[in-house]
Order: C-alpha cells, then sequence, then structure tokens
C-alpha cells in the first residue's frame, strides 16, 4: 500500500462534513476503481480532449512531474515508481508529493461546519483527498482545509480549466439567394456567429496554460441536395456582386427541392475548429487539440429547376 502515513503537516485541518454535504459533494469512489482520466464529460460546445489514466508501472519518469503530450490529455505523474493521472475529473489533481489526489468541493460547507476547524472560509478551501493504492482501490475520502494560494494545480488541472473556459459559438447558415435558388446558378454559402471565442485561460505555480479557438472550414449538408466543404465560414451576399459567384464558398445544386417534402432541401452547416493550446513555466508546451465540430440548427433551402422552352 503507497499511503499508509498520516496527512502532511501543512493541510493541518482534517474534519468530517455534515451528512448533508457527505451526500452532495464528496467524490464518488469504489474500492476497485482507479483514476479514470478519460471519463470526462463534454459538452457539445465546450473544448475537450481526452485524458488517459495512470496507474501502470512507471516508465520514463517515476516520481516526477507530468508529462505533456500531442493530444494535451495523457499527462502522468509518478509516486513512488506508479504513474497516476495528474488530473482526474471525479477525483481532482494527483500530488506527487503525496500520492494523493486533492479535488476542491463544489459546494462547500458553512461556515458553522466542523470542517472549518478554527479557519473561516475566507482563508481557503475544502477539498476530497483521496489516496489510490497500487493494488487496486484507495484509502477513504478524507476532508482537508487548504489554505488559499498554498495548493499548486497540476499542469493537467490547468489544462482542463482552461479548455473548459473555450465555449465555441453555434454557427447560423445563410444561402444566397435567399428566396428561391436556381439549378446551376450560382450560390453563396457563409455561416454568422463564427467568431472566435474568447481564449481560455488558467494558472497557477508559475505555469501558464492558453486555449485559443480557431476556425478551420464549414461543411453544408443539404440532405438530397448534395454537400459541400468549404475552408472559410464563407462571404456574405450583397446584391453589388450581382450573379457572380462566391469567391471562398460558392455552391451549384444540381437538382431542384420540388420532388423533397415541403418542396425544399433540410440543411445544416457545421463548423470545424482546432484548439491550439501554449503552456508555458519549466516545462513548455505547444500541441494542438484534434478537430471538433459544431453544428447549426436546420434551415431550408427552395431550388427550382428551369425549364427552356425551344
Amino acid at each position: 500500500m503507497l499511503n499508509a502515513r498520516k496527512p502532511a503537516g501543512r493541510f493541518a485541518a482534517v474534519a468530517s462534513l455534515t451528512a448533508g454535504l457527505l451526500l452532495s459533494s464528496a467524490v464518488t469512489a469504489t474500492a476497485d476503481e482507479p483514476p479514470s482520466g478519460g471519463a470526462e464529460q463534454c459538452f457539445p460546445n465546450v473544448i475537450c480532449a481526452h485524458a488517459n489514466s495512470g496507474g501502470t508501472t512507471a516508465t520514463g519518469n517515476p516520481g516526477g512531474g507530468g508529462g505533456g503530450s500531442s493530444d494535451g490529455g495523457s499527462d502522468l505523474c509518478g509516486y513512488h515508481g506508479v504513474q497516476w493521472a495528474c488530473y482526474d475529473p471525479q477525483w481532482g489533481s494527483f500530488d506527487s508529493g503525496e500520492g494523493c489526489y486533492y479535488r476542491e468541493l463544489d459546494q462547500q460547507p458553512p461556515a458553522s461546519d466542523s470542517a472549518w476547524g478554527t479557519n473561516k472560509p475566507t482563508d481557503g478551501s475544502i477539498y476530497s483527498k483521496v489516496c489510490p493504492q497500487t493494488g487496486g482501490g484507495q484509502d477513504g475520502a478524507q476532508f482537508v482545509f487548504v489554505p488559499t494560494g498554498q495548493r499548486v494545480k497540476s499542469v493537467a488541472e490547468l489544462k482542463r480549466e482552461a479548455r473548459d473556459k473555450v465555449h465555441l459559438p453555434v454557427p447560423v447558415g445563410r444561402v444566397a439567394p435567399g428566396g428561391t435558388a436556381v439549378v446551376n446558378a450560382p450560390v453563396w454559402l457563409w455561416a454568422d456567429n463564427v467568431t472566435p471565442p474568447k481564449p481560455g485561460y488558467a494558472a497557477s505555480g508559475g505555469v501558464t496554460v492558453t486555449v485559443t479557438a480557431r476556425l478551420t472550414g464549414t461543411t453544408w449538408d443539404f440532405g438530397a441536395g448534395g454537400t459541400k466543404d468549404c475552408a472559410t465560414a464563407g462571404t456574405p451576399y450583397d446584391p453589388k456582386y450581382q450573379g457572380s459567384a462566391s469567391p471562398d464558398c460558392g455552391y451549384l445544386f444540381k437538382v431542384g427541392s420540388g420532388t423533397t417534402r415541403g418542396g425544399v432541401f433540410s440543411a445544416t452547416v457545421s463548423t470545424h475548429w482546432v484548439a491550439d493550446v501554449v503552456v508555458t513555466g519549466p516545462n513548455p508546451e505547444k500541441y494542438s487539440i484534434p478537430p471538433m465540430q459544431q453544428d447549426s440548427e436546420p434551415f431550408t433551402v427552395k431550388v427550382a429547376e428551369v425549364q427552356v422552352l425551344n
């Protein structure tokens, strides 16, 4: 067992929480579950990256801090020759000095709770502390007081924090002509609401992480009317362009929509994004999170066929 020892002295106040707090905020973990870095929940418009779990014999740098990777999600931390995921969505951040995970409780107990000991909520926060074991399972969760600024977040935790602050916008598909398009006539395609979101930023202990999303292209799906890939979000149409083709995202329908339900094509536009991650500090990193997609709400396009009379 890795952790047959007393908690470090700098985390002085260890106390049980009230029953209500335990039910609402405590970390849920069973005795045979190792940290699962791949269990992240990813919401549709939030930058997410997969994180591998640790728990295997160390290779490379046992006992050291987390190491980066091209996907930004496989950071490993070491303790006594065993590697663990530096960050686990359920357990929090791994402390290589103690071999334990720390996670700040989402719901802090009231100031009157005995968990604070002689401390005040303004002085710090209550964390759950879980210590995994090499043979499987872990010590029971403890609840400890950590003074403000005393606990330095791991690089993996900073990466996730920065990623979670980046919310991709939902695109809105636009088509010109706006009334009825004509088979084999130039159609302009462009997406509104595609301004890159504000970069995500996180910092702790002399390390900073910045995550910046950039648009890499769009895909237009018109169902039976076909599909179109563009390298940009397209150029908005202006009447001064008259019947000319779009310079960067044009389309020619080959069939009309008259035979489809309602006489229109049901369409969507999907934006494709890549997130660039920059880590500064003792071990700087630069890499990109693999492409992510954001879909628009469905819209309709009417396309007519023109018959030539001899």
